[in-house]
């Protein structure tokens, strides 16, 4: 297993340096200069502009300012944003309330999914499937974009059932609205795969023959039924968890969260791409640990996983 991790972590070098390389290449093509953007309208000396070329590398070329971001990345010192914040303090205040939106997110939508679709997959064909099935192909035809507005419009503005943007009113009940409508948009497609998982397996030759044999309902059930339904969902859970970071980026700015996706896109508008370098690799690391623990979930679930 230890061989096994340590391959993968191996693997995963050459394939970050592409992901950051190219996301820096992105933001270095964007048009503009930063530093007059972040001005606005107020006039910067020539001197004062100078200066700030040289701190932040900006008159260096793309592969020597890429270079200098990864290196400040590795050595911890990450320095500060073109506004002059300090990143390292930032990514302490924006962590904790992106983990809070995700965790949140998705204890309603593995919770629900979950229930929902292992009832309905036993079910089959019973009003509680029939309608999973109606209401998860409506919810999957619904654009996220026009999900959150609309959500954030009526419930947080005409009902105000919940805050319209910010913190303020601290957690849970600041984080209820974004993290619901994002535990229902995921939802969709996990109760769908948990039915149809569940489904094809009832049906499958080896819980016929544990049946056969006299085994009883309950023992079919989670020794033979469930462990290998929940294989597809985890690939599902795990990749949809390590996805979230991108989908922050959305909520965050359109709920006024201050954490890492709003920090992103922040930093894309301005061409920080030390920044989004950074938050890139975090983004990355997290979806390599991510994967890493379902693959050892497999194993468990699937004594065969092991011996491939």
């Amino acid at each position: 297993m230890i061989r096994y991790v340590v391959r993968r972590i191996i693997a995963a070098i050459p394939i970050g340096v592409i992901v950051t390389l190219g996301v820096f290449a992105l933001v270095f093509a964007m048009p503009g200069d930063p530093l007059r953007e972040l001005a606005g309208d107020k006039p910067i000396p020539a001197a004062v502009l100078a200066a700030k070329r040289a701190q932040f590398h900006l008159d260096d070329p793309f592969i020597v300012q890429y270079l200098l971001s990864m290196k400040d990345i590795l050595t911890g010192n990450f320095g500060t944003t073109f506004a002059g914040a300090d990143i390292a303090d930032q990514l302490r205040l924006r962590i904790p309330v992106t983990l809070k939106l995700t965790l949140l997110a998705n204890a309603f939508q593995w919770t629900f999914g979950l229930l929902f679709g292992i009832y309905a997959g036993f079910r089959r064909n019973g009003w509680v499937d029939r309608s999973l099935l109606l209401a998860t192909l409506v919810l999957l035809a619904v654009p996220g974009l026009v999900a959150y507005f609309a959500a954030q419009y009526l419930f947080g503005v005409e009902l105000k059932w919940f805050p319209v943007s910010g913190v303020l009113e601290g957690f849970p009940t600041s984080y209820l609205l974004p993290a619901l409508v994002i535990g229902l948009l995921g939802f969709a497609g996990l109760a769908r795969l948990m039915r149809t998982s569940i489904v094809e397996t009832v049906n499958a030759d080896f819980v016929k023959t544990a049946r056969a044999k006299g085994l009883g309902e309950q023992r079919v059930l989670w020794r033979h039924i469930l462990p290998n339904a929940l294989l597809p969902v985890v690939t599902f859970i795990g990749l949809d968890l390590a996805g979230m970071f991108g989908g922050a980026i959305i909520t965050e700015s359109i709920f006024n969260l201050p954490g890492l996706g709003q920090f992103m896109f922040q930093a894309i508008k301005l061409k920080e791409g030390g920044v989004v370098v950074l938050l890139s690799t975090l983004a990355f690391l997290s979806f390599i640990v991510i994967n890493l623990l379902v693959d050892l979930l497999y194993g468990i679930l699937d004594p065969r996983v092991r011996h491939v």
